[in-house]
C-alpha cells in the first residue's frame, strides 16, 4: 500500500509559520541591537556631562551623573572607570563644609575603590587605587576612631606597585600623623618624587606640605621653609593660604628674634630665604608691603650681608610707623637702624 503524501495545506502552513519565525528573530534582533545602541548614547552623554563636572572639580554632581549611567548599564567598563576616577580626585582634593562630614563622602567612595582594586588589570592602577582607599580610611578615621588602619593597605599598595607615588606620599603623610619621624618620612616622599610620573609632583608636594605643617615646632618651621624654597626652585606653585601660612613662620622666628632664629636663617642660603620670601609675598597676593613684611625683609636683607640695602628698607619702615605708639616694629627697627650705622 502505498504511504501518503503530505499535505499540501500542511506544508504552506509550516513555510509560513517559519517565515513568521524568521522575521520574528530578525525584529528581536533589531530591538536587542536598537536598544544597545540607545544605552551606549545614553553612556556617553551622562560621561560627557559627568567629564565637564570633574573639570569643575564639582565632584558631588559628577558622582550622581555616574549613578544615572549605571543604572544604564552598571556592567560598563567605562562608567566604572569613571567612578574610580572621580573618586580618587575627589579624595585628592576632599573638602567639606555645612553639615557634610568626611565620612559621608568615603561611603560612597570605598565600594567603588574597592571593586576597583580587586578587577584592576595593571598593578599600577590596583596600587593607585588601595593607596586612595587607604586615604580614604585615614580621612574617615579623624571622624570615626574605630575605622580601619590605612598603613597596612598603604604597604599592600606599595607591594603591587613598589614606586607608586600615591602610597608613598600617602605614607610619608601617615608616618608624621603618628609622630614616626621627619627621616622616616623623607624617605617615603622622596621615593614618591622620583617615581617616573611627573605629573603627579605637585599633589606629592601637597601631601608633603599638609604633613609638615601639621607639625608646630621649630624643626617643622625649618623644613616648611626648606619645602617653600624647593617648591620655587621647580617652579611650583602654593595658594594663597599655605603661602600665608610660611610667612607667618618668618613673623615668628624674626619679630622678634628668638632662641630659634639663627638656626631658621640657617636652613636655606641667605640669597634663597630672600628670593623664597618675595615669592611668598607674590603668591599670597599681600600687593603693597605691610609693616611686618618690610621689616622681614630688611632683616632678611641684612642676614644676607646686604647692609646698605637693609638699612636703606629700616629707615623707609622707620618714615612709615608711629613713634611711641608700642608698635614692637618701632622698637625692632630703631635697634636695628642703631646696629647698621654704627
Amino acid at each position: 500500500m502505498a504511504a501518503k503524501k503530505p499535505s499540501t495545506r500542511l506544508a504552506w502552513v509550516g513555510s509560513i509559520t517559519g517565515v513568521f519565525s524568521l522575521i520574528a528573530g530578525i525584529y528581536g534582533g533589531w530591538v536587542f541591537l536598537s536598544g544597545q545602541i540607545e544605552r551606549r548614547r545614553a553612556i556617553d552623554r551622562l560621561l560627557a556631562a559627568e567629564a565637564v563636572q570633574l573639570h569643575t572639580s564639582d565632584y558631588d554632581s559628577a558622582w550622581r551623573t555616574l549613578a544615572q549611567a549605571a543604572a544604564v548599564d552598571a556592567s560598563s567598563a567605562r562608567v566604572q572607570q569613571a567612578q574610580e576616577d572621580v573618586a580618587m580626585q575627589w579624595l585628592d582634593n576632599i573638602r567639606v563644609s555645612g553639615d557634610q562630614t568626611f565620612a559621608s563622602i568615603t561611603e560612597k567612595l570605598e565600594p567603588v575603590l574597592t571593586r576597583g582594586a580587586a578587577s584592576a588589570k595593571s598593578p599600577q592602577r590596583q596600587a593607585d587605587l588601595l593607596a586612595h582607599l587607604g586615604w580614604s580610611y585615614f580621612l574617615r578615621s579623624r571622624e570615626l576612631p574605630n575605622s580601619p588602619n590605612p598603613e597596612p593597605v598603604y604597604r599592600d599598595a606599595l607591594r603591587k606597585d613598589p614606586a607608586n607615588p600615591y602610597a608613598h606620599a600617602m605614607l610619608g603623610h601617615w608616618m608624621l600623623w603618628n609622630r614616626q619621624g621627619f627621616a622616616n618620612a623623607s624617605e617615603q616622599f622622596a621615593a614618591a618624587l622620583a617615581a617616573p610620573r611627573p605629573d603627579l609632583r605637585p599633589y606629592i608636594r601637597s601631601m608633603q606640605f599638609s604633613a609638615i605643617a601639621n607639625e608646630d615646632t621649630p624643626e617643622a618651621h625649618e623644613k616648611l621653609i626648606r619645602l617653600a624654597n624647593d617648591i620655587r626652585k621647580e617652579h611650583g606653585d602654593l595658594n594663597p593660604s599655605r603661602s600665608h601660612d610660611v610667612l607667618n613662620i618668618y613673623w615668628e622666628h624674626l619679630v622678634p628674634p628668638d632662641e630659634h632664629t639663627t638656626a631658621f636663617l640657617g636652613a636655606v642660603p641667605p640669597q634663597d630665604h630672600l628670593d623664597t620670601f618675595d615669592w611668598l609675598l607674590q603668591r599670597a597676593g599681600s600687593g603693597e608691603p605691610e609693616p611686618n613684611h618690610a621689616y622681614i625683609r630688611s632683616a632678611l636683607l641684612e642676614a644676607a650681608g646686604h647692609r646698605d640695602e637693609a638699612l636703606a628698607g629700616y629707615r623707609t619702615l622707620a618714615s612709615r610707623l608711629v613713634p611711641n605708639s608700642g608698635d614692637i616694629l618701632v622698637d625692632l627697627t630703631h635697634k636695628a637702624i642703631v646696629r647698621l650705622t654704627r
